[in-house]
């Protein structure tokens, strides 16, 4: 008769489990030192080589930074967005994901985004905006123009999400090629979406997106592209 083995855990992974969970619920703010190795061997009553394994996790995780020297130690520190990215771009390349199908979620997000960007952005962000609406190119890259529209809108979530898709993307696969073969290089749409923004006018903003990102993904079916996956083979570097 067969029988469902229970997994034990590893005895670094109590620690990684613990520590990180203090962390994750603010019980040790960005900055706190934690207990070096040697303490945190007597407190857990493990090995160091457990411990060095649990505080390597953590640091891939983003959750410690580990400093040496004098003044080093074992720090909390603040996870960044890049470490979103590129969890993210493992992913992709993990599932196949398609430019389709990142397109068709960019289409369900972005428009939402470019309403709340006409509502809640700051004013030094609508200055950086203003440019785009102007035809300032040399000023804002349209490349960038995107992510300056998820950090204006306000919401976490989205530009987290968004930010993570476009950075874990664009190392790999050049959007900006793309929209360069859009008509008017895609600065008209560009430019109708700042607008926009600039005048507070949401529904604008949002139908200015929605109807930029339904050329994009026009463009990929007509090429026939929407297929190809959002990390190709080749890497960035022979793509540029």
């Amino acid at each position: 008769m067969a029988t469902n083995r229970v997994r034990i855990p590893k005895a670094s992974d109590v620690v990684i489990a613990e520590i990180r969970e203090r962390i994750l619920f603010h019980r040790l703010p960005v900055g706190t030192r934690l207990p070096n190795e040697t303490e945190l061997m007597e407190q857990y009553g493990l090995g160091r080589v457990t411990v060095r394994e649990a505080l390597r996790v953590l640091e891939r995780d983003g959750l410690v930074e580990i400093r040496r020297g004098p003044t080093g130690g074992i720090f909390v520190r603040h996870t960044d967005i890049s470490q979103v990215s590129d969890a993210m771009a493992m992913l992709f390349r993990f599932s196949d994901t398609t430019l389709g199908e990142a397109s068709e979620f960019r289409s369900l997000l972005e428009p939402r985004v470019a309403r709340l960007a006409a509502i809640n952005a700051t004013e030094v962000q609508l200055e950086q905006i203003a440019k785009i609406a102007n035809g300032d190119f040399d000023a804002v890259r349209l490349a960038e123009f995107h992510a300056l529209l998820t950090a204006a809108c306000g919401n976490k979530v989205f530009e987290m999400t968004l930010k993570a898709l476009h950075d874990s993307a664009a190392g790999h696969y050049r959007y900006d090629l793309i929209e360069s073969e859009l008509p008017d290089g895609g600065t008209h749409d560009h430019v109708e979406i700042a607008k926009a923004i600039v005048a507070r006018d949401a529904d604008a903003a949002e139908d200015a997106m929605r109807r930029h990102l339904a050329t994009y993904d026009q463009y990929l079916r007509d090429n026939h592209i929407d297929g190809v996956p959002t990390i190709p083979e080749k890497t960035a570097a022979t793509t540029r």
